[in-house]
């Protein structure tokens, strides 16, 4: 009588729900990313050269484009018009922060 009890709730609706619940977890860890996830790996940072032709002070450059990613960021980031998950808002970053690098003595070098 106990497992009669036990074996009738697995089945009817119960059992159908169960399936059909396993079948969507099933099928939704095969879809793939939408066509507008990027895949790709990120672009690579820009390579800076000296205004004034001198070797460059790896140290020096990696402090001077920390602060100037640091300016970038809260240049922009105060602007409450500017979504930060958008083109527009990684434009303006970019900018802020090359030209905090060129009035540092750094550009971005031809590739």
């Amino acid at each position: 009588m106990v497992g009669e009890i036990e074996l009738g709730i697995w089945e009817g609706e119960v059992l159908e729900f169960l399936i059909a619940m396993a079948s969507v977890l099933v099928l939704a860890s095969c879809t793939t990313p939408p066509p507008s996830a990027s895949i790709s790996a990120p672009p690579s940072a820009p390579i800076y050269t000296r205004t004034d032709g001198k070797p460059i002070d790896a140290a020096q450059e990696q402090a001077t484009l920390a602060r100037c990613k640091g300016e970038g960021v809260s240049e922009v980031g105060n602007n409450p018009y500017i979504n930060p998950n958008t083109d527009e808002w990684k434009r303006k970053e970019a900018t802020i922060i090359n030209a905090c690098m060129a009035r540092n003595g750094y550009i971005q070098a031809q590739q």
